[in-house]
């Protein structure tokens, strides 16, 4: 595991201890890590992208009772706030670091109030 990979599980650990997500799956691609954390209602993706050096968060309601998929949103399109870009290949370790933990709290931040509003959200 990277020194990225441990800082995102370790910044997002929260989504397992307080919101009963499940342990995350994470997927190692050429460009990318992806961590993929599920509980009944979301499923919320944390993708650590390498080529932008930025973090981005997407999350999809679940719903059991239909065999439809809600669409993949962005935190920030849930938010309806405007994404902090990073710098590209001018981003430096420390800041990409910050930038997943930043991300974190954003979601920590709001995760109730999506959780409660979810059928609107992903309707």
């Amino acid at each position: 595991m990277n020194l990225f990979s441990s800082i995102t599980e370790e910044s997002f650990d929260y989504l397992i201890r307080d919101y009963g997500f499940s342990e995350p799956v994470d997927t190692d691609g050429r460009w990318k890590t992806t961590f993929l954390y599920a509980n009944e209602q979301l499923e919320i993706e944390i993708e650590l992208n390498y080529q932008d050096m930025d973090t981005f968060i997407y999350l999809r309601s679940l719903d059991y009772e239909s065999e439809e998929q809600s669409t993949r949103m962005q935190l920030e399109e849930v938010l309806n706030i405007e994404p902090v870009k990073s710098n590209g290949d001018q981003t430096t370790i420390e800041q990409f670091e910050k930038g997943i933990v930043n991300k974190a709290a954003l979601l920590k931040k709001n995760l109730n109030q999506i959780i409660n509003k979810k059928e609107k959200i992903f309707s």
